[in-house]
């Protein structure tokens, strides 16, 4: 006998399977004893699921009892190695600490500010020569433009002066000051 998919009784189980399965599902229970005592088996842990109830906390103070041991062992071990680090520290005079690390720390400050100082200045003056650069760049461009407009302006007055002085050569004089002036 062909039994259902367990993933088809589910959905038969809620109430929530199509009328066509839930029909088909029916037929199949009334004849198979093997699925009618299965699926009697999950309404039972179902309902015994929907009974079980969670034990209330006692206290909020139950939530935080982890972090709060945790956080005593914690400050115990840290308070045991800060005294026993003061017992066994040797007692040093802070004006003579002071005196052999000062200038180590100047002259440490000293070269990491001329490293800083370099790097600064590099990148300055590369970027002062990249715009210097581009301001030649555009002001050439601006120069060629002006200085293509001259020559072809003059190219045109040279041509336009030509042709006057063409006109000119070519002018004849009218035939009554020809005969007056022999």
């Amino acid at each position: 006998m062909n039994h259902p998919k367990r993933e088809d009784w589910v959905p038969y189980l809620y109430g929530e399977a199509k009328p066509d399965l839930r029909r088909q599902l029916k037929q199949h229970l009334e004849g198979c004893a093997e699925c009618r005592e299965e699926l009697q088996n999950w309404k039972r842990s179902l309902h015994q699921l929907d009974a079980w109830k969670l034990p209330r906390r006692n206290s909020r103070l139950d939530a935080f009892a982890p972090f709060l041991k945790w956080a005593a062992a914690a400050l115990l071990v840290l308070g045991l190695g800060f005294g026993f680090g003061r017992l066994t520290a040797r007692q040093a005079d802070l004006e003579k600490v002071r005196a052999r690390v000062e200038p180590e720390i100047r002259r440490e400050f000293a070269e990491m500010l001329r490293r800083e100082i370099d790097k600064s200045v590099a990148t300055t003056l590369a970027q002062a020569q990249r715009q210097a650069e581009e301001v030649g760049a555009t002001y050439y461009a601006l120069l060629k433009k002006d200085l293509d407009t001259v020559a072809i302006n003059t190219d045109v007055s040279l041509q336009q002066a030509q042709r006057e002085l063409m006109q000119v050569a070519d002018y004849k004089q009218p035939a009554e000051r020809q005969t007056k002036e022999q």
